[in-house]
């Protein structure tokens, strides 16, 4: 099971140049249809904490250096513990449904990153939204939010071809417990199928063209039974959950 993904890549599509411009065959994901989902995968795609979950790490392009904050010294020399502790499940849907949209993108190979250390201001940054479940690891209280955060970086380096999403899940406490530990969040498939879109559009709008694209603000239906509480919330604590979505 692996942590990091890298798009495959469909030698179908045109290329880009270093300006903004869009490639045959890419289009705002709105255009795009949507991955398939089994029946079976409607559930949570994301049983946290649990599994093996193994990190892999990017190859280092030949001749290149690894600067200082770059993604390559992020991940070698930030925190070891990447553990989003993400199941073969949340897996096959993160990493599934990401390679199936960033492929598009040819020549430039996209990697899927998560992360607890932020990258630098070098770096695009998109806020999304989405309706989540938690259950506590102490005394299995299970709830659901409307308010459940994630948070994308992304870069392209025109020099190497080579694109990066990082991207970090807040989490939230147990109202029973209130320990200080942040549960992590479990994602629906079609949560996970939205945020992607959401920032595959945003990258698109950087570095590809796209004008104005779409915008997904839907969320899973449901009710929570209990108001957001800002004291148990991750993102709250760190002032990132004023607004619902953001694009700088």
């Amino acid at each position: 099971m692996l942590y990091l993904t890298q798009t495959s890549v469909n030698p179908g599509l045109g290329s880009t140049g270093v300006s903004p411009v869009v490639s045959p065959g890419v289009s705002p994901v709105s255009t795009i249809a949507p991955m398939t989902l089994n029946p079976c995968t409607t559930s949570l795609a994301l049983t946290a904490p649990g599994g093996n979950t193994t990190v892999t790490l990017p190859t280092m392009p030949q001749g290149a250096t690894m600067a200082p904050g770059s993604i390559m010294h992020l991940i070698n020399y930030g925190d070891k513990d990447l553990g989003l502790l993400l199941s073969q499940r949340m897996e096959l849907v993160w990493h599934g449904e990401f390679d199936r949209l960033f492929g598009q993108y040819y020549p430039h190979v996209w990697q899927l990153v998560p992360t607890f250390c932020p990258p630098n201001d070098r770096w695009r940054t998109f806020k999304d939204s989405a309706k989540v479940r938690f259950s506590c690891q102490e005394c299995g209280h299970g709830w659901t939010s409307m308010k459940g955060r994630v948070i994308f970086w992304f870069q392209l380096n025109y020099a190497t071809n080579m694109g990066y999403v990082m991207f970090k899940l807040y989490g939230q406490q147990c109202q029973r417990c209130k320990n200080g530990k942040y549960e992590h969040a479990m994602w629906y498939p079609e949560e996970v199928i939205k945020v992607l879109g959401n920032v595959y559009n945003r990258v698109g709008q950087i570095y590809y063209g796209f004008v104005r694209p779409p915008l997904r603000i839907d969320r899973r239906a449901g009710k929570p039974r209990n108001q957001h509480n800002s004291e148990l919330c991750q993102a709250c604590k760190e002032g990132l959950c004023r607004e619902e979505w953001t694009f700088t």
